[in-house]
């Protein structure tokens, strides 16, 4: 529910900025901002400004790519600041305390399952930036599919959206993940916490890199889309597994880019 309130801010945002200019929609997506943030979080809060920045970015023609960068930008900012709010660890215990109230209200048993339970608590508050970035990743994902079936009647257009099958990631993310690791292996506290939920965040992109990989081999074979379906709700079954077998998929195709996407050098021209 809270994903489809943030595409329609999202949506409602850009295509106002779009329709009106950047200018003549601001005092609306003021509004909205601040009624998302006083009523739904400051999660959903940077779903209008997401839109805005988006519509800015449509006005000067930038790519697909850059767009998507730019207006996730302030939720980079978001995770960020959440996670120096919890540097201290005292305000992540407190919430792990109410979280576990709430289980002991549902009738759990928390004092049986006591130490695994408060575990897997504490390491869902450790990534929950990473799982808010990424949510508003694919909420403004979703949210410009939106805006571009029914900007026509806006007498606008928006840029075509890079097909699942031949999206890849920038190739510089894999130096996100190589500083993560270091982080994560000399850091402590706060470096340890960021560089965390830098891993899980690189490690959703591969992944979904690994499925486009997928489905890119799946168009390219033929293969019928009930079959191909099937094989996506196995993956479910399995949901860990198929994470992670997504994710290393999708950075294999970093180094060895079996769909061929990457442009080819002057040198690799030349020898051809």
């Amino acid at each position: 529910m809270l994903i489809l309130l943030g595409i329609a801010l999202t949506s409602l945002s850009m295509l106002t900025s779009l329709r009106y200019g950047s200018r003549g929609g601001l005092p609306l997506i003021g509004l909205l901002c601040l009624a998302s943030v006083f009523l739904l979080g400051p999660t959903l809060g940077l779903a209008p400004v997401m839109g805005l920045i988006a519509a800015l970015q449509i006005e000067r023609q930038e790519s697909y790519g850059r767009i998507v960068g730019l207006a996730c930008a302030p939720a980079a900012g978001l995770s960020l600041w959440q996670l120096l709010q919890a540097r201290d660890g005292i305000q992540r215990e407190e919430r792990s305390a109410a979280v576990l109230q709430q289980f002991e209200a549902l009738g759990m048993a928390v004092e049986e399952g006591g130490q695994a339970l408060r575990a897997m608590v504490d390491a869902v508050l450790r990534v929950q930036p990473a799982i808010e970035l990424v949510t508003l990743l694919l909420t403004f994902i979703l949210a410009y599919r939106v805006s571009r079936a029914i900007a026509p009647r806006f007498e606008q257009a928006l840029p075509d959206p890079l097909p699942l099958p031949l999206w890849r990631p920038w190739d510089e993310l894999i130096w996100v993940l190589i500083a993560a690791l270091g982080l994560g292996l000399l850091g402590e506290g706060l470096l340890a916490d960021l560089a965390l939920n830098l891993m899980v965040v690189t490690a959703v992109l591969y992944g979904a890199q690994g499925l486009a990989v997928l489905r890119f081999f799946a168009l390219r074979q033929g293969v019928p889309l009930l079959i191909e379906l099937s094989f996506y709700v196995g993956l479910l079954l399995v949901a860990g597994l198929a994470f992670l077998l997504l994710a290393g998929l999708g950075l294999l195709d970093t180094w060895f880019d079996w769909r061929r996407l990457r442009p080819a050098s002057v040198e690799d021209e030349e020898e051809a």
